[in-house]
């Protein structure tokens, strides 16, 4: 356990640097769960473990946070399907991209075995919400693109980007303007930076239309007369919420046909 407080006091450190993912390298497994419950309880933030076994993930299962990976290896190829999927996403722009659908990884990734890994043995990296880099009609493809919890990745990286970005945008509000009235022009411009930052991952693919065509968001923002006096005297504005459906994806397609004779 000390080791592994150390291991935690140093991811503390670099926290909120801006990065996304964490792909623990050259660490004891045994130190993994306490990590990824760590990252679990920060509600933001991915970490992405490849993984030798698929029951090594007994211990935190459940994590919505953590990304297991599970690919074949040999004497050339390390277990590194976590960092060659990560890296052929990462600097793509969030909302843009399914790592369900992610092929053509860098040739230190080796797929399963095109012969000997059938569709069946598929089934308890599904079941275990292990992700692996297999072939799938001749050609790789890493699946099925979750978290150990079964939440899709891409979702929760749209959460992540709101959240950072929406906590920038205020920050940058109240560095450009030299007084933000505690009013309804005040609320509105902050409520204003939130809805820039939905409307840029609406133009990156990741939040749903509505009927109208209009994308699903909604960032409401309460008024002065509905915040507390207490926070109103120390000039905190607590009003602000949203909400927002995630653009859907198709990870799979089944077809279907008749010969009309």
């Amino acid at each position: 356990m000390p080791d592994s407080n150390n291991l935690i006091s140093a991811v503390k450190k670099f926290y909120n640097s801006g990065d996304e993912y964490l792909i623990p390298v050259g660490i004891d497994k045994s130190k993994i769960p306490a990590l990824s419950n760590y990252i679990e309880a920060q509600n933001t933030g991915i970490l992405a473990v490849d993984v030798d076994n698929i029951s090594d993930t007994a211990a935190y299962a459940s994590n919505v946070n953590t990304i297991a990976f599970k690919a074949h290896t040999d004497d050339t190829h390390a277990n590194v399907l976590s960092s060659g999927t990560i890296g052929a996403v990462g600097s793509l722009p969030v909302g843009s991209f399914d790592v369900a659908n992610t092929s053509g990884l860098d040739e230190s990734v080796l797929p399963q075995d095109q012969l000997s890994f059938q569709q069946d043995q598929l089934t308890p990296y599904t079941e275990g919400n292990i992700n692996t880099y297999y072939y799938a009609q001749g050609m790789p493809i890493v699946r099925d693109g979750k978290t150990l919890s079964g939440d899709y990745i891409d979702m929760l990286l749209g959460r992540d980007f709101v959240i950072k970005h929406s906590n920038k945008e205020i920050t940058k509000i109240m560095v450009k303007n030299p007084k933000i009235s505690f009013d309804v022009t005040g609320i509105n411009l902050l409520k204003s930076g939130v809805e820039s930052v939905f409307d840029q991952l609406y133009r990156n693919g990741g939040v749903g239309e509505k009927a109208n065509g209009k994308p699903d968001y909604l960032v409401t923002a309460l008024p002065r007369e509905d915040m507390k006096d207490v926070d109103i005297a120390k000039r905190i504005y607590r009003g602000l919420s949203w909400k927002y459906h995630p653009a859907d994806a198709i990870d799979d397609a089944y077809i279907s046909g008749e010969i009309d004779l």
